[in-house]
């Protein structure tokens, strides 16, 4: 037995000291990190697929007080049409007919490190179109198993509605569910299926492997989604649902929809406020900067010599959220932002413009990194330029205000305690966490905040940038167009970079001067898998961030996630063990060792008595 017990760990210590491959370690420290993690982008399953080409993808569930709005449904059609465009039994119970076109969304790359996509269903039955029908959508897939509600709205006089949605790139799926009645029978019910959103290359010109076409247009012929390419297509699905024994609710049942707003309380964060139906959120993400932006150089074409493309220079970690009317139009933002990274010699201001034609109130409030709040902020701005009512202290702001820019974090100097966050490879990191700003924005009236594209790309807020040794004001990609040739003014035009990205999550952005593109193929960069998603301009590679990095790739990147996010027993544990591999490694060799030597003797010193 002690033989084995020794072997054991001197199995475990040679395995781990023979080999820093991957495969060579055992499973117990491929569980603490290391090696390259997937980063490929997802399609939609090819059941999924299938079902939308053929007809399929929807299902009449029957509802009650009980299971009204659980969006959970795989598809197959039960209950519905037989997928060839007759009905069965038209005065039985409800049937659908599903008749989905893709197209493909505006392909312009905007580094947006999410999936933003519309979805338009037409809805109608045995009589004509059907206005006034419920349509929500949901997702299952960020959050496995979790239903998480999206957005919602409803079909207008042409029986016509449209849902744009945000989402993380893991998400292909949208589920769609359309809430009405049978007016032979008075039962309440949906119609729910799940919608490809992310399609493989090839899918939309024959790459899958056939359908039934039943897809309108000819504009997909695929069917399994195995098409080539390795990439993703995002694209907008056209729905003609098609329905027998289905209609508008008259009326509201209270037992559903208690504030009758028409957001079943399954999905209303408001259950008793018809004022309001549900709340979007971010969750966390990242917001980084590269801040030596000139107009010049984008005017002209040439090239930016400064532009180190290591998106530290401002760094923050932010999450918001946005309360929705029933009808989709804002009324609250709140928005928490917290300062971890300056990798610049420049100071900074970090603003939110909101084009919006009503006023609003702002409240806002300042916690340094001890907890407190700050009774007394040091407004002293980077650019007084940008300076705008409201800044620091809140008040009613009115549109051309709102406009302007709201302040959020004024001079980066101050609010990271004249600290970096961003040394260079080899160097030490001394972690001084920053200042939190945290504020509401209420408007006046509800707006609609995604109408132009003024306001929201790929998901979020226009931040800007104030910059105070070029004078400049840097915006993220999407929003800000030349007027004369409508090339972007914020994506560098000789190297097609951005100034600004959002990331998800806590983002263990790049060392100082680390490019994160490794132009040259160095292998000097934390996320080798950026490049893929850049030149594949988005279709590959699109969870590039959630690669997992192996020791050397590390060395490239400030590990923001360990030292910002509050860290439990087992992770510390972890964290430590993942630090101190090699060194524990040769500690077990040691002691496994003496405990055989030990036990060897006792065992020869029993049998000599």
């Amino acid at each position: 037995m002690l033989k084995k017990i020794l072997l054991i760990v001197l199995m475990i210590g040679l395995q781990a000291s023979c080999s820093s491959k991957k495969k060579g370690l055992p499973l117990f420290f491929l569980l603490l990190g290391g090696g390259s993690g997937s980063t490929a982008s997802v399609a939609a399953s090819s059941d999924t697929l299938t079902n939308a080409t053929s007809g399929d993808s929807f299902t009449v569930v029957p509802l009650d007080s009980n299971d009204s709005g659980n969006g959970n449904n795989n598809g197959g059609g039960n209950g519905g049409g037989s997928g060839d465009g007759v009905f069965t039994n038209p005065t039985g119970p409800t049937q659908i007919i599903s008749n989905i076109v893709f197209k493909v969304m505006n392909d312009t790359f905007l580094w947006d490190n999410t999936i933003s996509t519309e979805i338009t269903i037409r809805v109608s039955n045995e009589d004509g179109v059907l206005s006034g029908i419920n349509v929500k959508a949901a997702e299952d897939q960020s959050t496995p198993g979790v239903v998480q509600f999206l957005s919602q709205g409803t079909t207008a006089a042409d029986g016509l509605v449209t849902i744009r949605v945000t989402v993380h790139p893991s998400v292909s799926e949208i589920i769609v569910t359309i809430y009405g009645i049978n007016p032979k029978t008075g039962q309440a019910q949906e119609i729910t299926g799940r919608i490809p959103i992310q399609v493989p290359d090839g899918f939309l010109s024959g790459g899958g492997n056939g359908g039934s076409g039943n897809s309108g247009g000819g504009n997909n012929n695929g069917g399994s989604g195995n098409g080539g390419g390795g990439g993703t297509v995002v694209v907008a699905p056209e729905i003609d649902l098609s329905t027998v024994n289905f209609g508008a609710v008259a009326g509201c049942l209270q037992e559903l929809d208690a504030d009758c707003d028409g957001v079943l309380d399954a999905d209303d964060e408001f259950p008793n406020n018809a004022e309001l139906g549900w709340t979007s959120r971010t969750g966390r993400h990242t917001l980084a900067w590269e801040d030596y932006y000139q107009s010049s150089y984008i005017l002209n074409g040439t090239v930016n010599p400064s532009n180190d493309m290591d998106l530290n220079d401002h760094v923050s970690v932010f999450s918001t959220e946005i309360d929705y009317t029933p009808q989709g139009k804002a009324k609250e933002i709140r928005g928490i932002f917290t300062h971890v990274g300056k990798g610049a010699g420049f100071n900074h201001d970090l603003r939110l413009s909101l084009d919006v034609p009503t006023s609003a109130q702002l409240s806002i409030s300042f916690t340094g990194n001890n907890g407190q709040t700050i009774s007394s902020m040091n407004c002293g701005l980077a650019l007084s330029s940008a300076s705008n009512a409201g800044d620091c202290v809140g008040g009613n702001l009115t549109s051309a205000q709102l406009k302007k820019g709201i302040l959020i974090f004024p001079n980066s100097q101050n609010t990271l305690y004249n600290s970096k966050n961003a040394p260079n490879v080899g160097g030490a990191l001394n972690f001084v966490l920053g200042m939190t700003s945290q504020f509401t924005i209420t408007f006046a009236e509800p707006i609609n905040l995604e109408e132009a594209g003024k306001n929201i790309s790929g998901g979020h807020l226009n931040y800007f940038l104030a910059v105070n040794g070029t004078g400049e004001k840097i915006y993220r990609p999407g929003f800000v167009k030349s007027a004369s040739e409508g090339y972007d003014l914020y994506i560098d035009r000789v190297s097609g970079f951005p100034f600004g990205v959002i990331v998800p999550g806590v983002f263990n952005y790049p060392r100082e001067s680390t490019n994160i593109l490794d132009p040259n193929n160095q292998g000097k960069t934390g996320y080798p898998a950026f490049k893929e998603w850049a030149t594949s301009k988005g279709t590959k590679s699109r969870n590039w961030f959630e690669q997992i990095q192996t020791t050397e790739q590390a060395k490239y990147v400030i590990d923001i996630k360990s030292n910002y996010l509050p860290q439990p027993f087992t992770a510390n544990l972890i964290h430590s063990v993942k630090v101190y591999i090699w060194e524990i490694s040769f500690l077990l060799i040691l002691i496994g060792a003496g405990l055989g030597y030990y036990f060897r003797r006792v065992l020869l010193s029993r049998l000599a008595a």
